[in-house]
């Protein structure tokens, strides 16, 4: 059976889910983009299982603020754009839960068209050179330890590699946590920080 809505372009059904709450044309606007959203995000993190929730999100997000949500760009523009604030999101909280450098995983959000993307990036930036900074500072092995711990290594097995007692390991890793937590919380503000010290 011929669907109509496939008939339509995007900037119409997004009217139909806005104004009329129409599911269909919301289901067809998810059927057109979801692919090419999930594949930008796998693109940029490298994980399905997040790529799969951001652009879920997104299209919840999407449908539950339907009502008040106000759209000056054409609605595939303003998914992608949203999509990139979300992908952001997610690299400033692994950042911050983590303290994993962003090296230069997401460059192209520099081009966005959100003005707050750009600040926001250029503010993970400064919070990236603080943390290599301080890395940097640390006691040579100390910064080993972190580092290996950083790669995914349990600390029995970085005890093993480098013929550490696994409390002496606990150790170095706790100590560079306290000093780097310490010197990041001048970046990040009052927010952050305790995302960092939860």
């Amino acid at each position: 059976m011929h669907n109509p809505y496939r008939d339509r372009d995007a900037q119409a059904l997004w009217q139909l889910v806005k104004l009329e709450a129409d599911a269909t044309a919301f289901a067809e606007l998810h059927a057109r983009f979801s692919a090419k959203l999930y594949a930008l995000a796998y693109r940029k993190t490298g994980d399905s299982d997040v790529s799969e929730d951001l652009v879920q999100d997104l299209f919840v997000t999407l449908w539950v603020q339907k009502e008040t949500l106000t759209i000056d760009k054409t609605i595939n523009v303003y998914l992608f754009s949203a999509l990139k604030n979300r992908i952001l999101s997610h690299f400033r909280k692994q950042l911050l839960r983590n303290l994993v450098p962003l090296d230069d995983v997401y460059p192209e959000v520099l081009v966005s068209h959100s003005a707050n993307v750009v600040q926001d990036w250029i503010q993970l930036r400064e919070v990236q050179d603080v943390y290599l900074r301080e890395l940097n500072n640390l006691p040579e092995k100390s910064r080993e330890v972190f580092e290996l711990s950083r790669s995914g290594l349990a600390n029995k097995e970085i005890a093993e590699q480098l013929g550490l007692a696994e409390k002496t390991i606990e150790f170095h890793i706790s100590k560079c946590l306290r000093v780097l937590r310490v010197k990041l919380l001048y970046m990040v503000g009052l927010v952050s920080a305790l995302l960092l010290l939860h």
